[in-house]
C-alpha cells in the first residue's frame, strides 16, 4: 500500500505558477515547430513520432510504478477521463493517415476534445492520485501537456473540428462508460475510484462535489455543461471561419 498517494498541488501557489507555466512554454514550442514542418509539408512522420510517443508514455508510466514498488490496481490501471484521453491523443496522430472512416477519426478526435475538461481541471487544481514519487511528478505534465497539445495540433494542422451537435452524442456515449467504470471501481475495491464515482477527488475541483452518490450527479450535470459550452465555442467559430 502506498502511503500518502495523494498529492494537491494548492492553486495559485509558487508551485502552481511554475509548472503550469513551464507546461504551457512547451506546448507553444512544439506548436511553433509543427508550424515549420506544416510549411514544409512533413507532418507525416511527425504525426506518427508524437503518437508513438504519447502511447508509449503510458507503457512506461505502468512499468515505472511496477518498479518503484507502487503499482496497485486500486489506483494504477489508466482508466480516468485523462488517462482516456492521453490514449485518444496518441490514437488520433497514428491514425490519421491511415485508411480509416473519416467519420470514426473525427469522432475519436470529438471524445478527445470533450473529455479533455477534465485535463483542463487537471491543470487547475493539480491532483495526483498514484504518489508523486520520481518522475511521476514530471509525468503528470507531461501527460496532460500532451492532451492539450494535441487537440490545438489537430485543428490547427490536421483539419479536425466538433461535428454538428457532437456534445450531446459524446454526453450520452459517455454515461454506458461510466457505468462500466463505476462497476470495476467497486470490484477491484479498496481506494479504487477511477473517474471519481465513489467519492470526489482531495481538491477543491468546482466539477466535483457533494458526497456519494449525490457528487456523480453533479459530475455528469457539469460535464454536460462544459460539453455545451465548449461546442458552442468551437462549432461556431469553426463555421464562422469556414464562411469567410
Amino acid at each position: 500500500m502506498l502511503d500518502n498517494r495523494y498529492y494537491a498541488i494548492p492553486i495559485f501557489s509558487n508551485e502552481w505558477w511554475i509548472n503550469n507555466t513551464i507546461t504551457l512554454l512547451c506546448v507553444v514550442f512544439i506548436l511553433f515547430i509543427s508550424n515549420l514542418l506544416y510549411k514544409k509539408n512533413n507532418l507525416r512522420i511527425f504525426n506518427y513520432c508524437i503518437g508513438i510517443i504519447l502511447l508509449l508514455r503510458i507503457l512506461w508510466n505502468q512499468w515505472y510504478q511496477y518498479e518503484i514498488g507502487q503499482w496497485n490496481a486500486e489506483w494504477s490501471l489508466p482508466i480516468q477521463m485523462c488517462s482516456f484521453s492521453s490514449i485518444f491523443s496518441g490514437l488520433i496522430l497514428i491514425t490519421h493517415n491511415l485508411n480509416i472512416n473519416k467519420k470514426y477519426k473525427f469522432l475519436l478526435f470529438e471524445f478527445l476534445l470533450y473529455w479533455s475538461i477534465g485535463a483542463f481541471y487537471a491543470f487547475l487544481t493539480p491532483v495526483y492520485t498514484s504518489g508523486a514519487e520520481g518522475f511521476i511528478y514530471y509525468d503528470y505534465y507531461v501527460s496532460h501537456g500532451g492532451i492539450l497539445f494535441v487537440i490545438i495540433y489537430c485543428q490547427m494542422f490536421l483539419g479536425y473540428s466538433p461535428r454538428k451537435k457532437s456534445w450531446l452524442k459524446i454526453f450520452l456515449y459517455s454515461q454506458p462508460i461510466l457505468v462500466i467504470i463505476h462497476i470495476i471501481n467497486i470490484i477491484i475495491g479498496g481506494d479504487a475510484n477511477y473517474f471519481y464515482t465513489l467519492k470526489p477527488p482531495i481538491a477543491d475541483n468546482p466539477l466535483i462535489m457533494g458526497t456519494y452518490p449525490t457528487h456523480i450527479i453533479i459530475l455528469d450535470l457539469f460535464a454536460g455543461i462544459h460539453f455545451y459550452f465548449l461546442y458552442l465555442l468551437l462549432y461556431r467559430r469553426t463555421n464562422h471561419l469556414k464562411s469567410n
